[in-house]
C-alpha cells in the first residue's frame, strides 16, 4: 500500500552555509516507492518562506519532478518575528508556486481525501497550526501527522535557544498542534542526533555522476564544514528531517511511547517540551494524563542509514 503524504518544509539545501537535511527529506520522500507525495508546502524557518519556496522548486526540478504542486506558506511565526532570512545563490531560477496559500491548500486536499493523507512537517509548525485553525474538520480528516521537532528527554544546553529550533521558532504554533485531536508522532533530537551522515559519505556523493547525488554531496560537505568551523574536529551532520519521512513507511525503525506533552511559550524556556510518558510503567495511573502525542524514544540508526542510502540510489 502506497502512503500519500503532504510534506511541509523550510528547505534551504542549495544556499551556501545552510542546513541540508530538508533536501534529503524531500529526496527520500520522492525516492521511496511506498510514498506518494501529493504536494509540498513551504514555511519560514531555516530560511525565509520566499527563499525556501524557490529552493524547493529548484530541487524538485533537479529531482525530475518539476510539476509537483508547491504552495508557499507562512512568512513568519504566528506571534514572533522571523528568525532567519536567506538568499538565493546565483543561477537559481525563481519559479512561481501555486497561488493558493499553503494552509488553505493543506485543508482543501485533506478534506477532499479524508483519512488518506499523512502530513509530514519538518519545519516550524506555523502552516500546520493555521490549517488546524482554518477548518474544524482538518484534524479529524488527517490520517496522521508526523513532526520533526522537539527534544523530550534532555535539553539543548543553549540558553539562547532552550527548545529545538523548529519548536523554538514558533512555540505558539506547536501549542496549537499539541491541543489538536490528531494522531501525532514526534521525531525529536533525542533520536535524530543519532542518525549521522559523515564527511566521507558526503564526499562520495559529491563525486557521483548522478545530478542529485553530486549536488547534495557538495552542499553536505559545505554544511559539515559550517557546523564544525569553530571546532577542532567534526566529520558528520545529523539527518533530522529524513528520519521523520522514513517513519511513514518504516515505523519499525523507531520506538514510540505515548506521552502527554506541553510546550513552553514563555521567553526564558521558549520551545522546551514538558513530557510525561503514559503507559504501563506509570506509577500514579489514576491521575495520569491522557496522551496527546507519541514520542520517539529510540532509533535503529544503522537500519535507517541503510534505508536512506538504498532509496537515494533510486534517484
Amino acid at each position: 500500500m502506497v502512503e500519500r503524504i503532504m510534506l511541509d518544509v523550510d528547505l534551504a539545501m542549495g544556499a551556501p552555509g545552510s542546513d541540508i537535511d530538508d533536501g534529503f527529506a524531500l529526496a527520500l520522500a520522492l525516492a521511496d516507492p511506498g510514498i506518494q507525495v501529493d504536494l509540498v508546502t513551504t514555511v519560514n524557518g531555516n530560511t525565509d518562506a520566499a527563499t525556501a519556496t524557490a529552493l524547493t522548486l529548484e530541487l524538485l526540478d533537479r529531482l525530475g519532478h518539476p510539476d509537483l504542486p508547491v504552495y508557499r506558506g507562512a512568512d513568519r511565526p504566528l506571534l514572533r518575528p522571523r528568525a532567519r532570512v536567506g538568499s538565493l545563490p546565483e543561477g537559481v531560477v525563481v519559479r512561481e508556486p501555486r497561488p493558493q496559500p499553503a494552509a488553505a491548500a493543506m485543508v482543501d486536499h485533506v478534506l477532499a481525501h479524508p483519512g488518506e493523507i499523512t502530513l509530514v512537517a519538518v519545519g516550524p509548525l506555523t502552516n500546520v497550526a493555521l490549517a488546524l485553525r482554518l477548518h474544524r474538520d482538518f484534524a479529524r480528516s488527517l490520517k496522521s501527522l508526523v513532526i520533526m521537532g522537539g527534544v523530550f528527554d534532555g535539553h539543548t544546553h543553549s540558553a539562547s535557544m532552550p527548545g529545538e529550533f523548529n519548536i523554538w521558532n514558533d512555540p505558539e504554533a506547536a501549542a496549537i498542534v499539541l491541543d489538536a485531536e490528531v494522531p501525532t508522532r514526534w521525531v525529536g533530537l533525542d533520536v535524530t542526533l543519532q542518525v549521522l551522515f559523515t564527511r566521507e559519505e558526503a564526499l562520495s556523493l559529491a563525486a557521483d555522476k548522478r545530478p542529485f547525488a553530486a549536488f547534495a554531496g557538495e552542499y553536505t560537505v559545505a554544511w559539515i564544514d559550517h557546523l564544525h568551523q569553530d571546532q577542532a574536529s567534526g566529520n558528520s551532520c545529523a539527518m533530522h528531517d529524513p528520519l521523520a519521512v522514513a517513519t511513514v513507511t518504516r515505523p519499525e525503525l523507531l520506538t514510540f511511547q505515548p506521552a502527554f506533552v506541553q510546550v513552553e511559550t514563555g521567553d526564558r524556556m521558549r520551545g522546551a517540551m514538558l513530557t510525561e510518558y503514559v503507559g504501563k510503567d506509570v506509577v500514579d495511573k489514576e491521575n495520569a494524563p491522557v496522551a496527546n502525542a507519541e514520542v520517539a524514544v529510540a532509533v535503529d540508526a544503522a537500519g535507517f542509514h541503510d534505508h536512506l542510502i538504498e532509496q537515494l540510489r533510486r534517484l
